[in-house]
């Protein structure tokens, strides 16, 4: 007969003592020790800013301190997918912080490249115009009085002009300008610095049609159109910020300003009869005269500029010249057979030199001077253009296209 086996069960738990590090048991009184002065610390301080300083405690100074905030959401490779949005027959569009910002009327929103909505709000402005720069977009009503300021993730200033708007923009470090009509001259164009304070107003008493702030704030660029004996002249003003005396003042004859684009050592002026790249010193660097033709279209950006002149009375033949925006080379100048109904400047040249949409098609034209023809489904509204490809923006909805 088998030897029965008899099970013991040993508890050990109880009778091993845990070794015990006297100095880390020390050093983690102390951590904690601290850890609770500090609680201790930031509770009054939050009281003593409660009591003393509430007045300053204000919606608007916390949407001041998101200013520098960054969406981690968005990276600069992330391919976009379709984005829905309530459409209008009056919208702006402009690729932000590599979103798609989307404004109407009655509305501002601000997407990622997968259409979920980081920014959304109501607003009230009868011409929108979306304006942004390398961290910043402004927001304004164009013969309104309202603008705002954004970053990708919120609202940060909106304000109210005492005249209607004229035109504005904002600087990469968060310095804006805003151009506006005046009580004491005809226009007032009023600087302000990266913390949002005004800190200088430039009056002019000619027709200002359009006004450009530099990259790095420093600088404003004001056009405006002084009437002449049967004609305009354009008066460029260079004004640096903080200083009385214009950087430089000269006059155009005969030409008509209608655009202006600033870039890091110049600046890129747009007339009804010629594209410039004029220098700081306000010395013409390179363009292009359009004698004999009518300007249509024309886009700029950091990379590019696009221009589009009909060579016809019909239409459907139209020069087509796009300049390098950092030396004012042409790059590319060719007649197109076809009706062009708006044009956009490319942001890579190794994707595309440009891009141009006709009542049926979006036409890319590609590094080696051929083109590619995407046919949409519905009205295209406007075209982004990005690194890889371009954003059509329909009435609805905006898709990528040629991310080849």
């Amino acid at each position: 007969m088998p030897e029965k086996i008899k099970n013991t069960q040993v508890s050990v738990a109880g009778h091993i003592e845990p070794q015990i590090n006297r100095y880390y048991l020390k050093a983690a009184r102390r951590y904690l020790a601290v850890g609770i002065v500090f609680m201790v610390v930031l509770l009054l301080y939050i009281a003593g800013v409660t009591v003393f300083l509430g007045d300053y405690v204000t919606y608007d100074n916390l949407k001041y301190l998101a200013r520098d905030f960054d969406a981690m959401t968005i990276t600069g490779n992330a391919d976009f997918k379709k984005i829905v949005y309530n459409g209008s027959e009056d919208m702006a569009f402009a690729y932000f912080r590599n979103g798609l910002a989307v404004c109407d009327s009655d509305s501002y929103t601000y997407f990622d490249t997968s259409g979920g909505v980081l920014v959304s709000d109501q607003i009230n402005y009868g011409d929108p115009v979306l304006a942004p720069s390398e961290k910043y977009l402004m927001l304004y009503d164009v013969g309104g009085r309202k603008y705002s300021v954004y970053n990708q993730l919120t609202g940060i200033i909106s304000r109210e002009t005492d005249g209607d708007i004229i035109a504005g923009g904002v600087a990469d470090d968060g310095s804006f300008i805003v151009a506006a009509r005046s009580r004491e001259t005809r226009y007032v164009v009023e600087m302000y610095n990266s913390s949002f304070n005004k800190v200088m107003s430039i009056y002019k008493e000619n027709y200002v049609f359009d006004s450009a702030i530099s990259p790095d704030g420093k600088l404003a660029v004001i056009c405006s159109a002084v009437p002449a004996e049967t004609d305009f002249n354009c008066e460029v003003e260079i004004c640096r910020r903080g200083e009385a005396d214009p950087v430089s003042l000269k006059t155009y004859e005969n030409t008509m300003p209608l655009d202006v684009y600033t870039l890091d050592d110049g600046f890129v002026l747009l007339c009804d009869n010629g594209l410039y790249y004029i220098g700081y010193d306000g010395a013409i660097v390179d363009g292009i005269n359009f004698s004999g033709m009518r300007l249509k279209y024309a886009d700029i950006n950091d990379t590019t500029a696009v221009v589009v002149c009909s060579t016809n009375a019909l239409g459907n033949e139209n020069r087509v010249v796009v300049f390098d925006s950092s030396t004012g080379t042409i790059i590319y100048d060719e007649i197109q057979n076809y009706r062009i109904m708006g044009a956009y400047a490319s942001t890579n040249t190794k994707n595309a030199i440009a891009y141009f949409t006709t009542p049926q098609s979006v036409i890319r034209i590609n590094p080696e001077g051929g083109t590619d023809v995407h046919t949409p489904d519905n009205k295209v509204m406007s075209v982004i253009p990005m690194n890889k490809g371009a954003l059509v923006c329909g009435e609805s909805s905006a898709y990528p296209i040629f991310e080849d």
